[in-house]
């Protein structure tokens, strides 16, 4: 028992950096089990995507309206007719339908994909002994729909309203991808709930996001350099008639899209393997509650009781104004309820 609880306050007691720092080491340690799986849904996102949306992305050209020219008219107040109007018109909602469906297609394909691996990558973390094609088979099952509708559609509808309420339903849904296929869960959207509450929490979880946002543009954007100097000018013609629909080549478009992808193909198990580390350390904390404190914090006396009818009061983990009594501290995520007196 004592042996278990040091396991957890290790994992708890970890900060942000060393959170990257192990989720890099169990990227690298697991890359050739991850990337098979999540490489796959990767091409079953570009097929998808080509098959389903070529036409709209086709017909949305064809209006030929430019968006620099009108950003042109809009400056120099020129007047625009009323077919102008309606192109526009046409053109910007057929763009926004477009970008509503590929954000659909690629947040449920991608949910899938981090299902299907989450349950193995934790194990592996815990250093529990499990075999890859059981963990990955039995992650299929009807609970699955549940982080399909919240994260793979609830997310992209909500992204629709200026992308705010997506980053909500992101931080705070988001650990179900864990939560739904863990026995020992009984209600798996609270317990997803309950790990990433408090503000300092859910920054931690846009934290990792970003990063991985941010080294896959970077590796994206060296490689799209390389790329442009490589490829033969003549591709970008070709391209535009593979699109065409009397002379569509379905294939060569996966295939270009493919090597236009490959970074984030190359690249999929990094954000899995960053998302596990930070779970595990959140759990870990939320599971050892009012006993857990950080190492790096030095505790000379014991946390100042706290009156449950008390107007306001100031929490004694990071000191920040709370104006009424919460479970648990909106900044820190600490468990405040055994303070009470």
């Amino acid at each position: 028992m004592e042996k278990n609880s040091q396991g957890l306050t290790n994992f708890a007691n970890k900060r942000f950096s060393e959170i990257i720092s192990e989720g890099f080491r169990l990227f690298f340690k697991n890359y050739r089990k991850l990337i098979l799986p999540l490489a796959f849904f990767q091409l079953i996102l570009i097929i998808s995507d080509i098959l389903l949306l070529t036409d709209l992305k086709v017909y949305i050209n064809s209006i030929g309206v430019n968006v620099a020219d009108l950003m042109t008219s809009v400056v120099e107040d020129t007047p625009l007719t009323a077919s102008e109007w309606n192109l526009i018109s046409e053109f910007l909602l057929l763009s926004v339908v477009l970008l509503f469906l590929q954000n659909l297609i690629g947040a449920i394909i991608i949910t899938i994909a981090m299902c299907s691996v989450s349950n193995y990558i934790l194990k592996k973390l815990r250093g529990i002994d499990t075999n890859f094609f059981t963990s990955f088979k039995s992650s299929f099952n009807k609970k699955m729909f549940i982080v399909i509708f919240i994260i793979g559609i609830l997310l992209p509808v909500s992204a629709i309203l200026l992308y705010i309420p997506a980053i909500m339903v992101f931080s705070i849904f988001i650990f179900l991808v864990f939560t739904y296929n863990n026995e020992d869960v009984e209600k798996p959207i609270s317990e997803a709930r309950a790990i990433a509450k408090g503000m300092n929490n859910k920054l931690k979880i846009i934290g990792v996001f970003i990063f991985n946002f941010i080294i896959i543009f970077i590796f994206s954007f060296i490689y799209g350099l390389i790329i442009d100097f490589f490829l033969n000018p003549e591709v970008l013609y070709n391209y535009n008639l593979w699109l065409a629909p009397g002379t569509r080549n379905y294939g060569l478009l996966i295939l270009y899209q493919i090597l236009l992808n490959l970074v984030s193909i190359v690249l999929a198990p990094l954000f899995i393997c960053l998302l596990t580390v930070l779970f595990a350390s959140l759990k870990d904390k939320k599971d050892l509650g009012f006993k857990y404190q950080r190492t790096y914090y030095s505790v000379k006396e014991e946390p100042t009781l706290i009156s449950q009818d008390a107007d306001r009061f100031y929490c004694p983990y990071c000191g920040v104004l709370i104006n009424k009594f919460r479970r648990f501290c909106p900044r820190c995520g600490e468990n405040l309820s055994s303070l009470v007196k």
